[in-house]
């Protein structure tokens, strides 16, 4: 058995994603944790930090079930908030140990027997929604103990909502769900919305609440700060299905609004002159999340957003969809299924892409993390 622990160092701001085979050790000092345990080698993990004991936590496999045991520890060991002597840890726990929040994930051992990422492309890691370089592919989760979805889950062509009521776990319905909750399911919702569904027929499925989150930070990892503009033309407008009034309309009415007369006619002029007399019109990326955001609020997006991770889907014998969903977080642990009528898949690109020369280069030195 093998599990991923993935967390962010609170010095280096960098991810940590290591794939282990227990028992593993966790402490601030390497050489007081012990390199075996009945002849198994140990896998030992060095966390900095002052309320970190020296040998702090041991995770070890019993009966094929995790089992965490705090060793003495004077801070605690903490999952989901609390703080536990010795416990068994479950796919999707989070492990607090001072400032370190370790997301545990079980994983199967075919699945990570090559765990070298692919010369053309960078994965974004499952649990974090981050770019992760030693990621080499969307990871299946795959729990051991109280496993979820149930192994009767996964297996079924078609499932009953009864079998799913059976299984003691929330069960909600509803007529239209989106997948992602990113800028496709925000679309989606969008034209739900103004075709007269409401609000509380939607739920939109997602681990950032803001639907832009990820194409934000993209944007910002790739040097492109509020006050510059995007590689997107006037009308392509995700906030607005019509078109109009386009960025650039808007753009030079807040211009005039403020005076600046000259400015908003220049704006004006790149749009009816692009691309023969003008550069093409781009607007502020700024300006587009201030427009979603506006829009969000409209359609009262907080109300059909819901945190949560799908694990699985599966068709029910009544025309339906029933999707498993995790909800865990740092301070609880909730699993349930969603009934719906309608289900739309939005989740983004599951990589980004290298150009040639950097998969060249990639492939060139081995250097699988420098370059992202």
């Amino acid at each position: 058995m093998e599990i991923r622990l993935s967390w962010r160092d609170p010095i280096t701001n960098e991810w940590r994603t290591p794939v282990l085979r227990p028992p593993i050790a966790i402490g601030r000092v390497f050489a007081r944790m012990p390199g075996t345990i009945d002849g198994h080698r140990v896998s030992r993990i060095v966390l900095k930090g002052d309320r970190v004991s020296r040998f702090h936590t041991l995770i070890t496999l019993e009966n094929d079930s995790l089992i965490l045991t705090d060793i003495g520890s004077r801070n605690g060991t903490f999952i989901n908030g609390v703080r536990q002597a010795k416990t068994i840890l479950n796919d999707g726990d989070t492990l607090q140990i001072e400032n370190h929040n370790i997301l545990v994930s079980f994983v199967t051992s075919s699945l990570n027997s090559n765990t070298s990422p692919g010369p053309s492309q960078i994965f974004f890691n499952p649990n974090t929604n981050q770019p992760d370089p030693l990621t080499a592919k969307p990871q299946l989760i795959t729990p051991v103990n109280q496993s979820f979805p149930p192994t009767e889950f996964l297996h079924a062509v078609q499932v009953s909502p009864s079998t799913l009521q059976a299984t003691g776990l929330p069960v909600e319905e509803i007529d239209y769900l989106t997948i992602g909750a990113g800028l496709g399911s925000l679309i989606w919702a969008d034209l739900l919305r103004i075709s007269g569904v409401k609000s509380s027929q939607i739920i939109a499925l997602g681990m950032e609440e803001k639907p832009y989150a990820r194409y934000q930070r993209l944007c910002l990892n790739s040097q492109i700060p509020p006050h510059e503009r995007l590689r997107s033309n006037s009308d392509s407008c995700p906030d607005n299905i019509w078109g109009w009034p386009s960025y650039a309309v808007r753009e030079a009415y807040r211009e005039i609004s403020h005076g600046r007369l000259l400015i908003a006619l220049k704006l004006l002029w790149r749009v009816f002159a692009e691309p023969t007399f003008a550069e093409t019109y781009t607007p502020r990326s700024q300006n587009v999340f201030d427009s979603i955001d506006r829009e969000i609020q409209r359609i009262s997006w907080q109300e059909i957003y819901r945190y949560g991770r799908v694990l699985g889907i599966r068709k029910t014998n009544d025309g339906r969809y029933a999707i498993a969903i995790s909800r865990s977080r740092a301070d609880k642990r909730e699993r349930g299924f969603v009934v719906a009528r309608y289900v739309h898949l939005a989740t983004g690109y599951p990589a980004i892409q290298f150009l040639p020369d950097l998969q060249a280069y990639r492939e060139m030195t081995r250097d699988f993390k420098s370059v992202v």
